[in-house]
């Protein structure tokens, strides 16, 4: 079973349109979705402040480890 923090969830966003863009066009070069580009973005953002940030979500640690955890 996953773990809570690692369930898929709904984010709707504003961005400028040439972000829209780039995210478009990495999906298009790799071959896959502007979810999985963006889901491996952030996970590169949740790792570089993983320090300073699992004080304030504790649950990130472990989701970050995940499935090695599991």
């Amino acid at each position: 079973m996953l773990p809570e923090a690692i369930r898929l969830v709904e984010l709707r966003a504003r961005v400028p349109r040439y972000q829209r863009d780039v995210l478009r066009a990495l999906a298009r070069r790799e071959g896959t979705s502007v979810d999985a580009v963006l889901t491996r973005e952030l996970e590169d953002v949740a790792s570089a402040y993983r320090d300073e940030l699992v004080g304030v979500l504790p649950e990130l640690a472990a989701a970050l480890a995940w499935p090695e955890i599991a």
